[in-house]
């Protein structure tokens, strides 16, 4: 009985961390979401100095998409709550601004911009 009890646990215990050890860095898809958010962030700015919060907020929802896809690759090296919180932390950015962009409110905009770019600038610093 103490047999089948300790095989079970241990099937559990490979069954949840089996995702864990085959999870890999990935990192042409990091440089690609990165090379995308130089982008859309130039195309945010184009957008909002045309006064044009449509074309704004589908950059920004796309920014946030970009974030959400590296939330489920692990980081290249650091702390996983680390990276999750500073990529959280970005699409909820990303989110206020679009509601900002909904008020037509160009100042609040930009705040979340510039705090889009700060968080940007914190996970080179920790990760790059």
């Amino acid at each position: 009985m103490k047999k089948r009890f300790y095989v079970f646990v241990a099937l559990i215990v490979l069954l949840l961390a089996a995702p864990q050890l085959f999870a890999q860095y990935n990192r042409d898809l990091v440089v690609s979401v990165m090379r995308d958010n130089v982008r859309l962030l130039g195309e945010i700015n184009k957008a909002l100095q045309a006064e044009d919060f449509y074309a704004t907020a589908l950059s920004l929802m796309e920014l946030a998409g970009g974030s959400r896809t590296l939330q489920q690759t692990p980081p290249p090296g650091g702390s996983r709550a680390e990276w999750n919180r500073i990529h959280g932390e970005m699409i909820d950015a990303a989110f206020r601004a679009v509601g900002a962009c909904g008020a037509k409110d160009a100042a609040a905009v930009q705040a979340e911009v510039a705090n889009l770019i700060a968080l940007r600038n914190e996970g080179h610093s920790k990760f790059r």
